[in-house]
């Protein structure tokens, strides 16, 4: 029936296995890096070839290289796990690693993947991994027996484990001898491994449940009942040892695991009882909690244990990761019962007697004796030491033990001499000592005490007394240590004061002195501080120091030495072993000094040592050697002869990462291997930034490694990482290197391992051999076609020089062209100004007739139409300086064409010509530059009409077409976004265009030679060149055409009409027409200039350099201001600041200073900044007029101007000033008055001019001398800009200010009339009374009511 039971559990978790990896969805996971475990159920361990330790898991694979894991999941790639649970690994003898997961087998490849082997069975759950003596490696799925072939790379199966017949087989084994031994719980079957054939059967009893065999064929059996060994090579039952039988704990105990760590040593895991250790060669039992077990079992669940090829011992656990036991850390501090008995006790001086015994004192829990034999671990009673039975655990410090077995011990302010019997510790005398330091026994069996102060103590043993002779001459000292010679002598050292030699049957203490430039060399930090001294036995004496390290002293030669290497510069104490090395504690770690190499190898607490921080004089040796040294851990026990040197570590390369990501190895990559395996990394010449990883493959926590780097062929010396294990290398260039790695310990005294590997970048394709050729070969061709053609080239030249030189000059007459009609065109602007005033003034004259009115309009019209060709010649000269800027904005573009036709009506009236408009009824809005735009249709009415006989006819049509209509017209362009498009056809009789022309009429100074077939231009050739560009710029076209019926040309403009076919940077938002030449300011002043002429007369400065300008303006202004005159800025900015002027008309363009800074200059005057300044200037485009208000105009006017609009401007500047005048005279501050009306600057002054009179309100001698004081400004400037602001002189001003302030004090009600006098500065209470009568109309007292 239990038969029956146990086939049928193996087969349902089998198929449930198989049943639930199959019905898994993967997610897809990458190889990852971490710093812990992918999961923390472990169930097996491996070592690779490498040293990589493989852990696997519940969930994952890990590789771990002491710093880090590299992580391996199963992904829907095929170079993936099988699955995430691994179930066992096995190294085969050929290196490979072969993991088995619940869901298949898979063999792990050097391209740092998997790859996984089909199975020819029915479960995939692979429990066991074997080999054979032939290499030949087996599979155990519980289910079958299944052997790998490798021709096929496949499992196959070779023996079903489970059926009708077959017993159940918990395991499989393969004996030394290659013969297979299949156990289970009812026998053991053997077959033969090569024809699967049975060779014998053994039944077993007890039902075993667990087997293991070691690699000596012996199998361990393990039931309820006990331990069962099966000898397989002799194939009979062998004796269990008695040890298991008799052990009290092992006896009750069920063993569920066995680990084989060696030949001799086994880990038995049970059920409940823990783990135990059996000892094959001394037949020894221990269970976890026993003395002698060899380290202490962390408190988990171990599922699996391993032992790599250092010793060191991988216990796996079922929810807790795993554990480590280092096989190094044997090497000290081996005595398990020790190290469990003192625990973490700080002992601060130990010392052991002729048995053996250690007597260790401890910082706080008092005195211990420890025998090493016995292993029997007492605490002393101080009972019997100290009187009165005060406890002085805590008082405890020094220990020592004489050749007699005497302990000597220090508390309770003195020295004890101590017997130990019987297991009691009595005291055999006492000394009373002022802080004993240290013990050492001479050759006369005295007692030395090293102690504070400047004396050296003993205690003779033939009188029992204390003694004391005179080392030093100083209280302030301290001698740690007193080192007995040969011959009775001592030798002490104290702090400040160097080395003694002392006699004690002499009673003589003599100094011994070093030389000054090697003590200098030996104590290079803080001052002599000795802590320890020590004589070897070849007579070096050694002393250790605080801050300054270890130093040997020679007796015969008084050299002092400084010894480097130590593991730091506090010496603790010092010890030599029997084979003449000195083993030195400090303050951090523990240091053997190598006599024969001088040099020091050191260790600290990774290495097993217990910790790093040792006392000061707390070691001893034990008579085999041992060497025992106290520390804050406790102690450190070892035996010199155990502890070897550091043993090699692996050094492997981990991980390639270019340009930061990480690179996997694949055929044809910068890698084919994975870098552990030291592949040739190639890289292209793109990839030449690229890190390298590594690490030394040594899991016995040693975390004081340092490595060192070079790129051999690009660095220079090797480069300290310290424990950084990853080098970056940016732009390296094309080449072969050698990257080298090698580890040491901290102190750099012994490279532990080197690793190299080798590494190319490739040349550029541009700079390999075959491209270097081709270059040369093309050099070649190229020298000799310039040999050849020398002549030819210097012919060229000449050419080529003779072409240069007239196209300059070309370019030349071009420039001198543009700027001759630039000027010109500047200068026409004053001409037509002094032609234009006095015709506007003669047609307003009531005196004059229709007839002659008529006249004027004609002259009128062509003065307009001289300013719009002079204003064309400027634009044009912008085009070609690419500095005229599109202005559109929405405008009524039916009314801005009917303005422009009207004018060519009456021309083409006047010639005879029939002049027809189509299109211009009602209104339309579009977006456009009325400017540009004028400029572009007046073009080609001109020549419309200039070319069409008297009796022809000129049309022009306007029209709103679509985008698919304009594009049969013209090729249209994607930053042609418009719908819509303005159509402006040009049609005149004339004799039309040649076909070969169309677009060469179009080109810059390009004219028609027959005059006969007509000449499209204004005189230069200009004009339809401008025309265009002014299309092209307004994102338009324009082309020329002949008439399809009858002789004539044809000009076709289009435009785009709405807003989204500009930048913002193109449009003119405030729609503003700064001036325009259809649009006559006709606006009549006749009853404002008669007021004006009878008011105070104000007066004028005009400032131009043109005399008859300032002429004209003295007959237009006189009669309404006193006019004064000036030709420059400098003599017109002099007069302005010695005499008061109410408004600036200036021109901009002047010898010497402009306009602009001529504004500018009175804008910064704080004396003549309120002055209104308008410019009258030729100069008329927005950028100028920008120009001329951005310095600070008042107002821009620009020639020609219109009379009565210039007068109406002065009026109005004038008035609003009288308006400002009045609000100043009315305010007490600038809080009332409105926001921008005054400049900058004009504000800044009135401000702080409120300011101060409201600070000096009070004071009746307030007069203009003290406020100019206070302002810092000179009496006249003073007057004059308060004057020019106010209205009023300034002592008018001031007066007005108080009673303003005064009539605010009367309407608060908060002061009489007499105080508010008093406060507002008047002397009497009359004065103020007349004052306030006079500028309110009532007296103070009547403005209350």
């Amino acid at each position: 029936m239990k038969r029956l039971l146990y086939i049928i559990c193996i087969v349902t978790l089998t198929g449930c296995a198989k049943g639930s990896s199959e019905g898994v969805c993967f997610d897809p996971e990458s190889l990852q890096i971490a710093n812990d475990l992918s999961n923390q159920k472990v169930s097996s361990f491996a070592e690779d070839i490498n040293g990589h330790i493989w852990i696997g898991t519940f969930r994952g694979l890990n590789r771990h290289n002491v710093h880090e894991y590299h992580q391996y999941f199963c992904t829907d790639e095929e170079c993936s796990l099988p699955d995430n649970q691994v179930q066992c690994m096995l190294r085969d003898s050929k290196g490979r690693l072969w993991i088995s997961t619940v869901n298949g087998m898979a063999l792990y490849t050097d391209k740092d993947d998997f790859i996984r082997i089909p199975m020819e069975t029915q479960s995939r759950n692979s429990v066991q991994i074997l080999e054979d003596n032939a290499g030949r490696i087996f599979i155990n799925t519980s289910v079958s027996l299944c052997e790998y072939n490798e021709e096929r790379g496949v499992f196959e199966e070779k023996m079903l484990l489970v059926g009708q017949d077959a017993p159940p087989v918990s395991a499989c084994f393969i004996t030394p001898d290659n013969d297979l031994i299949l156990a289970g719980a009812l026998s053991l079957r053997r077959y033969d491994l090569t024809t699967m054939q049975l060779e014998h059967t053994v039944s077993l009893e007890g039902f075993p449940t667990y087997f293991g065999m070691t690699s000596h064929g012996i199998l361990w059996g393990s039931s309820h009942s006990g331990i069962m060994l099966y000898d397989t090579n002799t194939s009979s039952f062998i004796d269990v040892p008695s040890v298991f039988k008799t052990h009290p704990i092992f006896s009750e105990a069920v063993v569920t695991y066995a680990h084989f760590s060696s030949a001799r040593v086994i880990y038995l895991n049970t059920e409940k009882h823990g783990l135990f250790v059996y000892d094959s060669e001394e037949n020894t039992l221990k269970h976890q909690s026993e003395n002698g077990f060899p380290f202490q079992v962390p408190d988990v669940k171990i599922t699996c244990m391993y032992t790599d090829v250092h010793g060191n011992l991988w216990i796996g656990t079922y929810d807790q990761g795993y554990h480590i036991v280092y096989s190094y850390q044997e090497r000290f501090n081996n005595d398990g019962w020790l190290k469990l008995s003192l625990g973490k006790k700080s002992v601060i001086s130990v010392d052991c007697d002729s048995q053996d015994n250690l007597w260790i004192s401890t910082l706080m829990d008092g005195l211990y004796r420890y025998n090493l034999k016995e292993q029997m671990f007492d605490k002393i009673d101080l009972a019997g030491v100290f009187p009165n039975g005060e406890n002085t655990d805590s008082d405890l410090f020094m220990v020592f033990v004489d050749a007699a077995d005497k302990v000597w011990i220090t508390g309770g302010g003195g020295v004890f001499k101590c017997v130990y019997r019987n297991g009691r510790l009595s005291a055999d005398g006492f000394w009373p000592i002022f802080f004993p330091l240290s013990f050492s026994q001479d050759e006369a069996g005295r007692i030395w005490i090293g102690t504070l102060g400047e004396h050296l103590a003993y205690i003779s043993p033939e009188d029992d007394k204390l003694h004391n002779l005179k080392a030093v001459s100083s209280h302030f000292t301290f001698t740690p240590y007193i080192l007995p010679l040969d011959g009775g002598n001592v030798l002490s050292a104290s702090f400040q004061h160097g080395f003694c030699k002392a006699d004690a049957e002499r009673g003589h203490v003599r100094q011994i002195s070093v030389d000054d430039s090697i003590w200098k060399d030996c104590i290079r930090r803080s001052v002599f501080v000795p802590s320890c001294m020590y004589q070897d036995s070849a007579g070096d004496i050694w002393v250790g120091t605080i801050a300054n390290g270890l130093m040997k002293y020679n007796m015969e030669s008084g050299v002092l030495t400084r010894i480097s290497g130590a593991p730091c510069l506090d010496i603790a104490s010092i010890e030599e072993d029997l084979q003449g090395n000195l083993w030195v504690s400090t303050q951090y770690g523990l240091g053997k000094y190598d006599r024969s190499s001088e040099k020091f190898v050191n260790w600290y607490a990774g290495d097993g040592i217990g910790g790093n921080q040792f006392y000061d004089r707390a070691s001893c040796r034990m008579t085999d050697g041992t060497l025992v040294f106290g520390g804050t851990h406790g102690l450190t026990v070892f035996n010199p002869l155990d502890v070897t040197s550091h043993r090699e570590v692996s050094l492997c390369f981990e991980d390639l990462k270019i340009h930061n990501e990480l690179v996997r190895p694949r055929p044809g990559g910068c890698v084919d291997k994975a870098l552990v395996y030291n592949p040739q990394i190639v890289l292209e010449h793109d990839q030449n930034s690229f890190s390298i990883s590594f690490a030394a493959i040594d899991y016995s926590e040693f975390d004081r490694l340092d490595y060192f780097y070079m790129l051999e062929g690009f660095d220079d010396h090797w480069i300290d990482a310290h424990n950084n294990r990853e080098a970056y290398y940016s732009n390296v260039p094309a080449g072969r290197y050698r990257f080298k790695v090698r580890v040491s310990d901290n102190g750099q005294s012994k490279v532990m391992a080197e690793n190299e590997i080798r590494i190319k970048v490739k040349t550029p394709v541009w700079l390999s051999f075959w491209a270097i050729l081709i270059y040369l070969a093309a050099l070649a061709g190229v020298v000799m076609l310039a040999v050849k053609a020398r002549q030819q080239i210097l012919q060229e030249k000449a050419d080529k020089l003779k072409a240069q030189q007239e196209k300059e000059q070309e370019r030349k007459m071009n420039r001198m062209n543009m700027d001759f009609f630039a000027n010109i065109s500047h200068e026409f602007r004053t001409p037509l100004t002094m032609i234009s005033g006095p015709v506007t003034q003669l047609q307003e004259s009531p005196d004059m007739t229709e007839e002659n009115k008529r006249l004027l309009n004609i002259v009128q019209r062509n003065i307009r139409r001289m300013l719009r060709l002079v204003n064309q010649q400027l634009d044009f000269n912008k085009l070609e300086n690419d500095t005229l800027r599109l202005r559109v904005k929405p405008i009524d573009v039916i009314e801005q064409l009917v303005n422009l036709t009207d004018i060519f009506r009456v021309t083409a009236e006047e010639k005879g010509v029939i002049f027809r408009t189509y299109g211009l009824e009602d209104s339309m809005t579009v977006w456009a530059d009325d400017d540009k735009l004028d400029k572009i249709c007046f073009n080609l009415l001109s020549n419309a009409l200039k070319f069409t006989p008297a009796g022809g006819k000129v049309e022009f049509s306007l029209d709103v077409i679509s985008r698919e209509e304009t594009s049969h017209l013209f090729e249209l362009s994607d930053k042609d976004v418009d719908s819509r498009y303005l159509k402006i056809v040009v049609k005149d009789s004339g004799s039309g265009i040649p076909g070969d022309k169309l677009e060469k009429i179009f080109e810059r100074y390009y004219q028609l030679e027959n005059t006969a077939c007509g000449q499209y231009g204004w005189g230069t050739g200009i004009g339809l060149y401008f025309a265009r560009a002014l299309a092209l710029l307004h994102h338009g076209y324009l082309k020329a055409g002949n008439r399809t019926t009858g002789p004539g040309a044809t000009f076709t403009l289009v435009l785009p009409v709405s807003e989204m076919s500009y930048a913002e940077a193109e449009k003119d938002l405030m729609g503003a027409e700064l001036n325009s030449p259809y649009k006559v300011r006709s606006v009549k002043y006749t009853g404002r200039l008669a007021e004006l002429a009878c008011e105070d007369r104000k007066k004028v400065l005009v400032v131009d350099d043109d005399a008859d300008v300032i002429h004209y303006m003295k007959e237009l202004l006189s009669p309404y201001y006193d006019v004064i005159s000036r030709f420059n800025a400098d003599s017109a900015y002099t007069l302005m600041k010695e005499e008061a002027v109410d408004v600036l008309i200036s021109d901009v363009v002047m010898p010497g200073k402009t306009g602009y800074e001529l504004c500018r200059q009175i804008k910064e005057n704080i004396q003549i900044s309120h002055i209104p300044v308008i410019l009258l200037t030729a100069k008329a485009t927005v950028e100028d007029q920008v120009e001329g208000l951005g310095c600070g105009a008042d107002a821009y006017v620009t020639k020609p101007f219109e009379p009565p609009y210039l007068l109406a401007l002065i009026g109005s500047q004038l008035k609003n000033r009288e308006k400002l005048r009045a609000m100043l005279g009315e305010s007490t501050d600038m809080e009332h008055v409105e926001e921008n009306v005054l400049s900058p600057q004009d504000n800044a002054f009135m401000t702080e001019l409120y300011q101060l009179m409201e600070k000096e309100l009070s004071n009746s001698e307030l007069d203009v001398a003290r406020m100019t004081e206070m302002l810092h400004i000179s009496r006249t400037k003073f007057y004059y800009k308060v004057k020019g602001l106010t209205g009023e002189n300034p002592s008018v001003f001031f007066k007005r200010y108080k009673l303003n302030r005064a009539a605010q004090l009367l309407s608060e009600r908060k002061y009489n009339v007499s105080e508010i006098a008093d406060m507002t500065g008047f002397s009497t209470l009359s004065h103020f009374s007349t004052s306030f009568k006079k500028q309110f109309g009532v007296s103070p007292s009547e403005y209350i009511k």
